[in-house]
């Protein structure tokens, strides 16, 4: 029997994000954000999801703008954690998490996006959330934009799109690590920074019209303006605090060939570079590798890039390498075997179990890609996102969830965590999603549950809001204290 720990100082908690948790949409001044405009779909058919579902086109927008009665905005009500962020705190810690990544609503400090001076409400709020979390002695991990974008540099400049969103998001940079240097010592500049071209919208905070020929590249010009602000970011941080660490935060979009013929084994490379290296290619070394080149020039992609641009991204490399995981995916050459799992599209892997959603788990999975990056980069990693989400009940008479099937994602996550550690990968932390039940990103859905803690809230927003902590919290919290050796023995 196996009987590793984590190292001295790993980072153990959960995640979170302002827009899916915060709710208070309309308090303190706080400006509207491409999440509150986001709708709930009762007729959401889970097995038929794909990238489009984090999209809006320009009649959506309109009508969510103008604030159609029909509908209904999760994200803007959340659980209302702006207001329980203390009482949340002290639960997080009864779960056993010693370090809490969440995201500062760019909204509520420049309500437009574009202000001179920031909302000093915002400035008191985020400080007073840091410093009940610093009494309770968890580490705060920040990402500063997580999917919400304000809709005042969209009507404006169409946000990412235009160069000058670096400079507007550089000036909210600059006031947050002002602000929390003595508070925060881990920053994340965007989170899952490669879902900018699977969603223009939520990635990018801009609108696609139907049928627009140059969608890709704008995507891409998108990105690439991301990936300045990325490394202009990590100057404006160390600049600030020389001891602060910088990195970037992926979706890693994990992949298998379908079989060993050469044909899948080519399309999974290809896959895995679009989806995946290139993001961490440019984190890591600061540079377009030749393969994305390629594709750009056999795609007609025309970037607009600046040599002091190309400068700023080889000398502001990340510090360390995040990424969200929560499933693998295989890869065919026959696009026709192909099938959705949510924002992923590939077959069906026949050895692997999945959820309702089609996310396929493969803890395995997560040992294989941590040697890989490591192999690649020879930088930190930080595991910033992994979960189930599984549509769950509280018990009436036990006022918990008997939730065995997240302890069983989580263990065995966990393990091959640690086996990538002895296998030699240096890893630094671990952020389950999520420390409590939230709105999810992809379908608005809180009956998506993936919290340590469960909220009384329903997909119409209906509920008391009360938290009640399931039973893979008081198992974490047992994980937490053994220091990891308790994961071969907790059954």
């Amino acid at each position: 029997m196996k009987n590793l720990k984590f190292p001295k100082g790993f980072l153990l908690g959960g995640a979170g994000a302002a827009n899916q948790f915060e709710g208070a949409f309309d308090q303190d001044k706080k400006g509207l954000s491409i999440a509150d405009l986001k709708t709930w779909d009762e007729k959401l058919d889970r097995k038929k999801l794909d990238s489009s579902s984090l999209d809006l086109d320009r009649e959506k927008y309109e009508e969510s703008k103008n604030g159609n009665p029909k509908n209904i905005y999760p994200n803007r009500f959340g659980i209302d954690f702006y207001n329980k962020y203390k009482d949340d705190l002290i639960l997080f810690k009864e779960v056993g998490l010693n370090c809490f990544r969440t995201s500062f609503a760019w909204t509520r400090f420049f309500p437009n996006g574009d202000e001179k001076n920031p909302n000093q409400l915002a400035i008191k709020h985020y400080k007073n959330l840091l410093t009940e979390a610093k009494k309770l002695n968890i580490e705060v991990v920040v990402t500063i934009s997580h999917y919400e974008s304000p809709i005042g540099l969209l009507e404006k400049q169409n946000t990412w799109l235009s160069k000058q969103t670096i400079h507007d998001y550089l000036r909210f940079v600059e006031i947050l690590a002002k602000e929390y240097k003595d508070l925060v010592k881990y920053w994340m500049p965007f989170n899952e920074i490669n879902c900018t071209v699977l969603s223009a919208f939520t990635g990018g905070g801009f609108l696609l019209e139907k049928n627009d020929l140059k969608a890709e590249e704008k995507k891409y010009q998108a990105l690439h303006n991301q990936f300045v602000a990325q490394a202009m970011a990590k100057k404006i941080i160390k600049e600030i605090d020389p001891s602060a660490q910088v990195g970037c935060m992926i979706a890693a979009f994990s992949s298998y060939p379908a079989t060993c013929k050469p044909e899948d084994v080519r399309a999974n490379q290809l896959k895995s570079q679009l989806q995946m290296y290139m993001y961490f290619d440019m984190a890591a070394k600061g540079i377009y590798s030749p393969f994305i080149l390629k594709y750009f020039k056999d795609e007609n992609i025309n970037l607009e890039i600046t040599s002091q641009e190309s400068d700023y991204l080889k000398k502001y490399t990340m510090d360390f390498l995040s990424f969200s995981y929560y499933m693998s995916s295989v890869t065919s050459a026959n696009p026709e075997n192909n099938q959705s799992g949510n924002i992923i599209i590939g077959e069906k892997n026949p050895y692997l179990s999945a959820t309702e959603w089609g996310w396929q788990i493969d803890p395995q999975g997560l040992r294989i890609l941590m040697n890989d990056l490591y192999d690649r980069y020879r930088l930190p990693l930080f595991i910033s996102e992994n979960g189930i989400g599984v549509d769950e009940k509280l018990d009436p008479k036990t006022l918990t969830v008997n939730d065995n099937y997240r302890i069983d994602y989580l263990k065995e996550h966990l393990k091959n965590l640690l086996l990538a550690i002895e296998d030699g990968v240096e890893c630094i932390g671990y952020t389950m999603w999520t420390a409590i039940d939230l709105v999810s990103a992809s379908t608005r859905e809180m009956s998506k549950r993936y919290g340590l803690i469960y909220v009384d809230r329903n997909d119409d927003g209906s509920g008391s809001n009360k938290r009640f902590i399931k039973k893979s919290g008081k198992w974490f919290k047992e994980v937490s204290e053994s220091n990891g050796s308790l994961l071969w023995k907790l059954e």
